[in-house]
């Protein structure tokens, strides 16, 4: 009882009386509610849960267990497929390996250490820092 007069001075100064009558009806239903659940709850027998069916579906637990399953190993060999490929996709391959093949002569007039600096370069372009590529590692000028 202490308690309450306690909460109930202390909600006043916080809450205003509309906040105070909202918390009050709250707890009400939240009461009631509990109060009949725990009636349903003594009028009603439990079945057994592996006997019991789902109440959505109507299935039994382990019907619902071996769709869960199967539907699993559906999804995973239809991920695990390979897409297929269609006509757009195929001549854009073709594509790309015609044009790496006609501009593999550049490539091959480069030394070794000319070939070592374009790759450097290209992983830091496609790291996405352009400051890198253009300022280099230490971002300072050299004196000519």
């Amino acid at each position: 009882m202490f308690k309450k007069i306690i909460s109930k001075a202390l909600l006043s100064v916080v809450m205003d009386k509309d906040a105070r009558d909202a918390l009050e009806f709250k707890k009400k239903i939240k009461q009631a509610s509990q109060v009949l659940a725990a009636e349903n709850a003594a009028a009603q027998p439990v079945p057994k849960p592996e006997s019991r069916p789902d109440p959505i579906s109507g299935m039994t637990h382990e019907e619902t267990r071996q769709l869960i399953l199967d539907s699993l190993k559906s999804a995973e060999e239809e991920l695990g497929a390979k897409p297929e490929m269609t006509e757009g996709r195929q001549a854009l391959i073709r594509q790309a390996l015609e044009v790496r093949k006609s501009k593999e002569h550049v490539l091959e007039a480069l030394s070794e250490e000319q070939r070592m600096k374009l790759s450097i370069l290209a992983l830091q372009a496609l790291k996405g820092d352009p400051a890198s590529v253009v300022a280099g590692k230490t971002g300072k000028k050299k004196k000519t």
